[in-house]
């Protein structure tokens, strides 16, 4: 709690709770922070200091505590540290909770397992190749032509850290060593991939039971903090527009059950799949997110017929309920903008064009 993912949950629950009766119960938020300053700029209702996740033992309790003081329905995960900790203490999950099996959790975490599973399901992904030390970066190189761009990332992680775009084995060098001396980071814990020149996606989906019910889809346009990134690149957009085009939202929804196929279980809850274009018609899955909700969540909540997080808590709360099943709620030209210090704004399409007829 504090960082506008969860805030924008908040936001959301709230949206949903405007919209009862008045006379229908309401929403009561719990957010947690390891760092005050975090914790500080939180939305929820009631807001602790807990350990690190890092801690994992008094991370669990500290929060069994939480939960027993307030009667908690559900527990949100909204990081992938802490997807992964709840993962592996499922038994210990205080309320109910969609968390996944840790083996599914580890399978999508790490970025190059990620890829071999969906090669192995003959699903469209970018080929990934392990670096396993810095000497050895012509190797991981062999298969992308001499000059052209590649992308190198961490296997692990979330928000781009340690991911930009090179063209030359040199260059993987030199970030890398940067990397190592300035943040600890080691040569195994990155992979090189082509670099995809294409168009930027974010799907998200919701499951139940296996049977896929509700899918929605955004593109991104430009990001985040990028004048300041080497790569111009990021995975947080801060101007995306919703669109009409459901292919990326298939090829994402192969991806989620080859995932689930390879671990013997069946997809059911939220997946977010972030997909990159080679083309104007392919578009490969590149990472899938699960057990946890995107910072951009907005996107997928102010937009459209459903809200995703308000089926989500349905799908916990009342599972014998049945969600909508094989819906594209997609809507073209809604341009989402974000930025920091300022609330996230939804424009249609005759606002963009009304500037551009008024310029001088």
């Amino acid at each position: 709690m504090g960082g506008a993912g969860s805030n924008n949950l908040v936001d959301t629950l709230r949206l949903v709770d405007a919209d009862k009766s008045s006379d229908t119960e309401r929403h009561t938020t719990i957010g947690t922070h390891v760092i005050p300053m975090e914790l500080a700029k939180g939305e929820a209702d009631h807001q602790y200091l807990v350990p690190s996740a890092s801690d994992e033992a008094d991370y669990v309790a500290a929060h069994k505590r939480i939960a027993a003081k307030h009667d908690a329905d559900v527990l949100i995960a909204n990081s992938d540290v802490e997807v992964a900790v709840w993962s592996r203490h499922r038994e210990d999950i205080p309320c109910k909770h969609l968390i996944p099996d840790p083996q599914v959790v580890a399978g999508v975490q790490d970025k190059f397992e990620f890829s071999q599973l969906l090669k192995r399901h003959g699903c469209d992904t970018v080929p990934n190749a392990p670096i396993t030390s810095i000497d050895l970066i012509p190797d991981a190189l062999a298969e992308i032509p001499a000059g052209e761009k590649f992308w190198i990332r961490r296997r692990g992680g979330s928000g781009s850290v340690g991911a930009t775009w090179l063209t030359s084995a040199d260059q993987a060098k030199k970030w890398l060593e940067l990397w190592q001396e300035m943040r600890g980071f080691q040569a195994d814990e990155f992979v090189v991939a082509p670099f995809l020149p294409g168009r930027d996606f974010c799907v998200a989906t919701l499951w139940q039971n296996g049977e896929f019910a509700v899918g929605k889809i955004y593109e991104r346009l430009t990001y985040w903090g990028a004048q300041g990134s080497l790569s111009s690149m990021g995975s947080s957009p801060d101007c995306a527009r919703t669109v009409a085009e459901t292919w990326p939202i298939e090829q994402a929804k192969k991806a989620i059950q080859a995932v689930c196929s390879e671990f013997g279980t069946q997809p059911h809850g939220f997946y977010q799949a972030d997909l990159k274009c080679a083309d104007d018609k392919t578009a490969l899955v590149t990472e899938i997110n699960i057990g946890r909700f995107p910072q951009t969540s907005t996107h997928f909540d102010r937009v459209g017929e459903y809200r995703m997080l308000e089926l989500y808590l349905q799908l916990i709360l009342d599972p014998g309920q049945n969600l909508p099943r094989d819906v594209l709620d997609v809507v073209a030209d809604r341009f989402v903008l974000r930025g920091i210090d300022m609330p996230v704004k939804l424009v249609d399409k005759a606002t963009l064009d009304a500037f551009e007829e008024n310029r001088i």
